[in-house]
């Protein structure tokens, strides 16, 4: 079901979402090894996802028919994760960065 009647899916979903996230994006940020760290962290475009994509992150098909059901809601939330997943990801970048001119 792809319609603007598609419901939200509850806080408790949405909330392991945006850890998986969290933790996708830090994990991601720590990926590049040495001087590539002095990049900024520039996060995946989530609106370019799959349905395998964000199912593989999420683990939840009602999540994941939301976020691909193109509703005004969805996409809403989806630029709040993007913005959400920049951040994260930016964050890392910089502690990473810190830690490394304390040891240098």
């Amino acid at each position: 079901m792809h319609g603007d009647s598609l419901p939200i899916p509850g806080v408790e979903k949405i909330s392991r979402l945006i850890d998986a996230l969290r933790d996708y994006a830090l994990k991601e940020a720590g990926a590049f090894p040495g001087e590539s760290w002095a990049a900024s962290y520039s996060a995946p475009d989530l609106a370019l996802w799959d349905d395998f994509l964000w199912f593989e992150l999420a683990q939840d098909w009602e999540v994941v028919d939301f976020l691909t059901s193109g509703t005004y809601r969805a996409r809403v939330l989806l630029s709040s994760l993007q913005s959400l997943m920049q951040w994260y990801g930016q964050a890392e970048r910089d502690e990473m960065l810190r830690r490394m001119s304390i040891i240098n």
